[in-house]
């Protein structure tokens, strides 16, 4: 039913009738006939239009009359509902409550204060200006209380309040407890921690690395089993491993403490599975995690959901391993996929290094020595590797196999193998395309492991405590052949890689660093022609000597902007320059280049740089890394940078 008339169509339609039908009359000459009717219409429409004036005011009247019953409904059902609401002032002065609120005072006679329901949260709720919520726990219960800012003026009065309401979360935390999640854990470090103690110390060492990692879980309410003399898991249930990144895994930092004369500390590598669908989901979850973990580096904790990673941890060193059991086992796996493959391709990373290119040419190397064809795969720009580039194109071989992305697309067959160097995140990955034209595919690296990584390898050699991917290579070629050959050039080439990532061998050297680099010199490589290769001219010294006068030094970390350069490559060299002042713990050299700006990150202290890079989306390792940020302006790269250091900071601060 209509609450009120309304004209319709078809009113406007016999409206019309009417109207030409009075016309008719008045054309026909039947004046009296015609005006009477044009009277008694002329009242019909001002009666009908007064009448929908009338109800449309009586409407508005209801509707208005209903409104301000629900207004004293809903303030009815807000003092009277089952969630505590209060309003506050500023200074935490209680003005308003519903009843509900009352069972939140320890005392029924308070002072209408809100430090009588919770003095441990008063100043965080204070601070929020804008929406947002505070978890506390009132009279042993558990309660979201979400903070409302509203300012209010009338006249001259006027007040900054905020409304809280309090939403009682103890049965969603009592069902976290009943959630699990699956733990794996390792001794990172096992094997090296072993070598480093006397035979007799040994079980006690071993007995309190055990009763350190059963107590953790005890703490935790979690069910443990050893499977392995080094490897963990533990069943837990989700409130504790949320409490645990609450304290940002303080276990990492504790297990450390632990000394009987050992000269490493024991570290752990902690892959969490969660949100798994079952608890076999969320083993295979944790499984992952872990690997992830310890192709980081170790000492750390990665936490994996069907949806996301993240990270906590990762602030020691890698550790030079002393075993060469793994190296053994790669190059004969290695050995034989490349017997069993028609034409093996290489491919590294964009805008390759020396590193990269000496990997390279290390993997042609091996399958030349095995009798297959090997093909580099590379494309401009060569700015990195230019003076060594020049000399592998005057080399007959080298001009014929060092191929564009287009010419191997073109060729590659399904019984070839792809090995990939210096780079195991797709991202960085050369190019893409290439990757999906592999069914069999072999990865050889020495970064960090990224969640970015490719997938899909037959084989992955990712060691984080090598010096470069050309350590890697050149211990492979040692392993794969008793007498390799291998051309002058070829020694140099992976010389240089080693050279480059070494910082001339100041950096991340171990005893197998130099033991490669033994290898090469054996093998012909010149100190002298290699190190031409790296001398610069007068104009990139200066160019490079801008970069650090005129970087700002903030907090001891250094951060330059370069906003117009023709070699990337001076931009790192400033960075590694940077990091070696005294009083500066690390430097990023912030580069345009097209729309994009390229972060050189460096340190040689105990900043960590990657950690710092991967919050923007780049990698690398603790004293070395990189990002590119696409479409962006120096000074919103600056700005995100700046932002990323802080946080980190922070982060550290709270451990």
């Amino acid at each position: 039913m209509k609450k009120y008339y309304e004209f319709r169509k078809s009113d406007y339609l016999y409206s019309l009738i009417i109207s030409v039908a009075i016309l008719v009359l008045f054309v026909l000459g039947q004046w009296i006939i015609a005006t009477g009717l044009l009277v008694v219409f002329a009242l019909m429409i001002i009666y009908l239009n007064a009448l929908d004036t009338y109800k449309k005011k009586r409407w508005e009247k209801f509707v208005i009359d209903l409104i301000a019953k629900m207004r004293e409904s809903v303030v009815h059902t807000i003092e009277k509902t089952s969630v505590p609401i209060v309003v506050i002032r500023d200074d935490g002065e209680i003005i308003w409550y519903n009843q509900e609120s009352l069972n939140l005072f320890e005392k029924k006679n308070h002072n209408f204060r809100l430090e009588e329901i919770t003095s441990k949260s008063k100043e965080e709720i204070l601070t929020l200006n804008d929406n947002g919520y505070v978890e506390a726990k009132i009279n042993n219960k558990e309660y979201h209380i979400m903070v409302i800012p509203v300012d209010h003026a009338v006249d001259e009065f006027e007040e900054h309040l905020r409304i809280l309401v309090f939403n009682d979360i103890s049965l969603i935390k009592e069902a976290e407890t009943k959630l699990s999640c699956v733990l794996s854990v390792e001794v990172d470090n096992y094997s090296d921690l072993m070598a480093s103690i006397d035979t007799e110390k040994k079980p006690f060492l071993l007995a309190e690395i055990e009763n350190f990692i059963y107590a953790y879980g005890h703490e935790m309410k979690a069910m443990v089993r050893k499977y392995e003399a080094s490897k963990f898991m533990m069943v837990v249930p989700e409130y504790f491993v949320n409490e645990q990144i609450r304290k940002k895994f303080q276990v990492l930092d504790s297990i450390k403490s632990i000394d009987h004369g050992n000269s490493l500390e024991p570290t752990l590598s902690i892959g969490i599975g969660k949100g798994g669908a079952s608890p076999e989901e969320n083993q295979s979850l944790s499984k992952a995690a872990k690997e992830l973990a310890l192709g980081r580096g170790g000492d750390q904790v990665v936490i994996k959901t069907p949806e996301n990673l993240s990270f906590y941890g990762g602030s020691s060193k890698e550790i030079e391993k002393k075993s060469r059991v793994r190296s053994r086992v790669v190059s004969n796996v290695l050995k034989d996929i490349i017997q069993d493959s028609h034409k093996i391709y290489i491919m590294g990373h964009k805008n390759p290094d020396m590193d990269c290119f000496g990997a390279a040419v290390g993997i042609k190397v091996i399958a030349r020595g095995l009798g297959k064809k090997a093909m580099i795969i590379n494309e401009e720009p060569y700015v990195n590797i230019l003076p060594v580039y020049n000399k592998f194109m005057e080399v007959e071989e080298y001009k014929e196999d060092i191929i564009s992305v287009q010419r191997a697309l073109a060729k590659i067959k399904p019984q070839d193998t792809l090995i990939i160097v210096d780079v195991h995140a797709n991202n960085y990955v050369l190019d893409q395309n290439v990757i999906d034209k592999f069914e069999k595919i072999v990865i050889i690296d020495h970064h960090r492991r990224t969640p970015d990584q490719i997938t899909g390898a037959m084989l992955s050699y990712i060691e984080t405590y090598a010096s470069s991917t050309s350590e890697l290579v050149t211990e492979l070629i040692q392993y794969v052949f008793e007498k390799p050959e291998m051309s002058i050039l070829e020694a140099e080439a992976l010389f240089a890689g080693i050279r480059v990532d070494t910082k001339s061998f100041n950096f991340k050297t171990g005893v197998r660093t130099f033991e490669a680099a033994s290898f090469l010199k054996r093998q012909g490589a010149r100190t002298v022609e290699v190190r031409e290769m790296f001398a610069s001219d007068l104009e990139s010294f200066n160019m490079k000597s801008e970069i650090i006068r005129n970087a700002e030094i903030i907090d001891k970390i250094a951060i330059a902007k370069v906003y117009e350069t023709t070699d990337i490559l001076i931009s790192a060299q400033a960075a590694d320059e940077l990091s070696n002042f005294k009083d500066i713990n690390g430097a990023f050299v912030l580069t345009a280049q097209d729309n994009d700006i390229i972060i050189n990150g460096r340190s040689i202290k105990e900043l960590n740089v990657q950690l710092i890079l991967e919050e923007l989306g780049g990698g690398g390792h603790m004293t070395m890394a990189g990002a590119r940020l696409a479409d962006i302006s120096m000074e919103e790269a600056y700005e995100e940078l700046y932002e990323a250091i802080n946080k980190h900071r922070k982060e550290e601060s709270n451990l």
